[in-house]
């Protein structure tokens, strides 16, 4: 579950680099997964995959993880979380997801 907070940062500057991987769920990412548009985008991911985790098959506490991020350099900032193909999205229960990030870092693409 993702916690609300107030954010400082204007939506024209969305996301910054960061120097850790961890630093990407929070701050202003965070807050652009209470946006409308990731709240679509992810349920047609959930649906996408039939509500079920594409690991395990469970159908208990569901997310839907990026397989990679962009760095759009023009911009110095990451793409918004609505904005990526299907193919880098996939649905993940929440136990799956977090052994996934524990194992392995999410590769940020710099476009």
């Amino acid at each position: 579950m993702y916690r609300r907070f107030k954010s400082t940062v204007s939506d024209k500057d969305r996301i910054t680099p960061v120097d850790k991987q961890e630093d990407i769920a929070h701050g202003s990412y965070g807050a652009l997964l209470f946006d409308k548009r990731w709240k679509n985008r992810r349920e047609y991911i959930l649906n996408k995959d039939r509500y079920s985790c594409t690991v395990c098959s469970s159908q208990q506490g569901l997310q839907v993880h990026h397989r990679q991020y962009h760095y759009l350099k023009i911009e110095k900032k990451f793409k918004v979380p609505w904005d990526y193909p299907d193919q880098l999205l996939i649905t993940l229960c929440e136990k799956c997801h977090q052994k996934g990030h524990n194992q392995y870092k999410v590769p940020i693409i710099y476009l």
